[in-house]
């Protein structure tokens, strides 16, 4: 790592400092004003209190999205465009690093999840897994899906639009629209209406 790419993710952490602690609706006015230039596009949005984001200028951000307390969002390699009205989680994670991430609109993502559009390489044995690099896909999050709290969404995912997904699921593959999903790996137990 050079000097010139040091010193911007020096300057990058002291303004995510300066502005992530502050509380309640100053913190939050104060947050919208600092950080929507930052974005790749964006409009309305909350962000709270702690929340890490890395890579603004790969990152856009539909109308209403809510970003709450100590939720992250990394694209620093890659891309991350959540549609309107999406809501992450307290403590969950999107990591568009290495891939993509798609999520449509009226989305309800609960506590604790993480979305990952890449995964480690670990085919050889002669490199340490570290060293391998990585795998890039893609997960795609249709429109009007509720996502449980603590679920995994690992890379290649399609949630396909109006699906319910339970509490602690991994979602590896298709899930068919309308469907609710659950367990590891998450299963199709049934469709809504």
């Amino acid at each position: 790592m050079n000097l010139s790419t040091r010193i911007l993710l020096h300057i990058r952490e002291i303004y995510r400092s300066l502005f992530s602690w502050v509380p309640a609706a100053p913190g939050t006015v104060l947050r919208w004003l600092a950080f929507r230039p930052l974005f790749k596009s964006s409009s309305s949005f909350r962000i709270g209190p702690g929340v890490f984001i890395l890579g603004f200028k790969n990152i856009s951000l539909g109308y209403g999205v809510a970003l709450n307390r100590h939720s992250s969002l990394t694209a620093d390699r890659g891309y991350i465009n959540l549609g309107n009205q999406v809501y992450l989680g307290d403590f969950s994670i999107i990591s568009g690093d290495d891939g993509e991430v798609r999520i449509g609109n009226n989305v309800l993502i609960g506590p604790n999840c993480l979305i990952q559009a890449a995964n480690h390489r670990f085919d050889r044995l002669d490199v340490p897994i570290m060293d391998q690099g990585h795998i890039s896909n893609r997960v795609l999050i249709e429109d009007n899906v509720w996502i449980g709290g603590n679920v995994v969404i690992c890379p290649g995912a399609h949630i396909g639009s109006g699906c319910v997904i339970g509490a602690g699921a991994v979602v590896t593959g298709t899930i068919p629209p309308n469907a609710i999903a659950v367990g590891v790996p998450a299963r199709v137990i049934k469709f809504r209406g």
